[in-house]
């Protein structure tokens, strides 16, 4: 078994050999946290979908811009898993364009998305309008992006919403084929909050939505009961493949239960396991699970209690606090608190003294599969009150 980097690097199948799976899709996700190069067009309103070879993006020279994430591992393992994708036969033959990204700190509000074009790849819809993998950007693992994270589940629509429906709607309309030719087939995905940004864009697609075959989310929140019972939603609901890892949180959040997910074997731990570099793949395929974690379940059931229990504004008051809380420990990504969680843990239960039960509540659902010891201190604290 290994990961995506490890299947991108060994996967030699051609699509007609093996077709384009959920693997691919994540891979392709994975990519959408690079922060591509001038060489890689960008999104603008000309007539045609632009695109460069894949290989365009292998300049040496922009590596430091191109992957920021203080993290020297994680770093490596973006470019190591572009090198591999740029190299593999597989995807021999991918281009990328379209390149879009803004950060708007007024609305708190950062998207980014990318267009790969799969024609000429080996296997894929050659004839015709070919085929386009839409990839939105996630989250990452820090505090901040578990925020995200969470009030993309209790808001809808936020701005990354909307920029998602627009960035699809303008990709499609650049590739309906010209002088009459057929127009693109589209597929649509992202890791994280980029899956939720996925399913909303599909859901406002309008005329062009029948052209997208398929709507991936890895690990990505879900909707509030408005927007699932919605026609929108319903229209797209039986194209959505949903992958979580075994110890999901933010996957399980407002989870559609009419929409299936395969749960995935990973090497992390707790909520750890959200970063898809740790979600295992043996011969092209996920390595599955039959269930979430006992861990991960009993956190679905204090969310979802929670979040039938309060009103909107309520919902946003307690994740503002259960941040707070949480970044009283001082770390900005939970692989560090797990790492520091002996120095941590003291601040975290201070922090905590101040809120109510149910913000407590959530704070040990969203620490589940870290050290144990720690989930039960709040716990008995929740029983004290």
């Amino acid at each position: 078994m290994g990961n995506i980097l490890d299947g991108a690097r060994s996967n030699f199948r051609t699509f007609d050999e093996l077709p384009f799976n959920a693997v691919d899709s994540l891979t392709l996700s994975e990519l959408a946290y690079i922060h591509m190069p001038e060489s890689v067009p960008r999104h603008e309103t000309t007539t045609t979908v632009r695109c460069v070879p894949m290989t365009a993006t292998l300049r040496a020279e922009d590596y430091p811009s191109m992957v920021t994430t203080g993290s020297q591992s994680v770093n490596e393992y973006r470019l190591n898993l572009l090198r591999a994708v740029c190299e593999s036969p597989r995807y021999r033959g991918m281009r990328v364009g379209e390149y879009a990204e803004r950060l708007d700190s007024d609305d708190q509000t950062q998207f980014a998305a990318m267009t790969f074009d799969l024609s000429d790849c080996v296997g894929m819809r050659a004839d015709a309008g070919g085929t386009l993998y839409v990839a939105f950007r996630g989250t990452d693992n820090t505090l901040v992006g578990w925020k995200e994270d969470f009030n993309m589940a209790v808001r809808c629509p936020v701005p990354a919403q909307r920029s998602a429906a627009a960035y699809l709607r303008s990709v499609a309309d650049r590739s309906t084929g010209a002088l009459g030719s057929s127009p693109a087939t589209i597929m649509v995905g992202g890791h994280s909050k980029g899956g939720n940004m996925a399913i909303y864009a599909a859901m406002l697609l309008g005329a062009s939505q029948p052209r997208v075959t398929r709507i991936f989310s890895h690990d990505g929140p879900g909707f509030d009961a408005a927007v699932t019972r919605s026609d929108a939603y319903r229209a797209v609901c039986g194209r959505i493949d949903k992958t979580v890892p075994e110890s999901s949180v933010i996957g399980m959040l407002l989870d559609d239960g009419d929409v299936a997910h395969t749960v995935v074997k990973a090497d992390a731990i707790g909520i750890l396991q959200h970063m898809g570099g740790s979600w295992q793949v043996a011969d092209g395929e996920f390595v599955t699970a039959p269930e979430l974690t006992v861990g991960a379940q009993f956190a679905d059931r204090t969310i979802g209690a929670w979040l039938d229990g309060v009103d909107q504004r309520q919902r946003e008051i307690t994740v503002d606090q259960t941040y707070d809380v949480i970044a009283a420990a001082g770390y900005d990504n939970f692989a560090d608190l797990a790492a520091n969680w002996t120095a941590a843990l003291p601040k975290i239960l201070v922090a905590a003294s101040g809120t109510d039960r149910k913000t407590r509540e959530l704070i040990s659902s969203v620490l589940k599969g870290l050290p144990s010891s720690a989930v039960r201190t709040l716990v008995r604290r929740d029983e004290t009150v």
